[in-house]
């Protein structure tokens, strides 16, 4: 089984039920965290509708929180779901907006990484 994400009716990326769950899940904490909208509508029927200005904004405001963390401890915890993020953000065509911060201390790298292994595995 697999859902799909899509943007104006077309799949942007396709993943396993369990996988989508456990991201869409993250999505919502952060959405109530950072208190931005995530740009991704509800499951159903096994598809989710992405709407890319929203989306946008939230993965720039994720990647934002995450730069004044400066904490390992969250970098642990959330290096594998930003590098999701942004490998989605690819797909979908939004601007992706590194923090001057997290570059020049190299954070950033460890996520680029991430995301390179993503690419291929990560197709509408």
């Amino acid at each position: 089984m697999s859902q799909y994400y899509e943007v104006d009716r077309e799949p942007v990326w396709n993943p396993g039920t369990l996988s989508s769950e456990m991201f869409l899940a993250n999505v919502r904490v952060y959405e109530g965290l950072l208190e931005v909208p995530s740009g991704f509508g509800p499951m159903r029927n096994d598809e989710c509708q992405i709407d890319p200005p929203a989306f946008e904004g939230f993965v720039n405001a994720m990647l934002e929180w995450w730069d004044r963390t400066g904490s390992v401890v969250i970098d642990a915890l959330v290096q594998g779901f930003i590098a999701t993020l942004v490998t989605l953000a690819e797909q979908v065509g939004v601007e992706v907006r590194w923090p001057e911060r997290s570059e020049v201390e190299g954070r950033a790298e460890g996520v680029r990484r991430l995301v390179g292994v993503l690419r291929g595995s990560m197709t509408g």
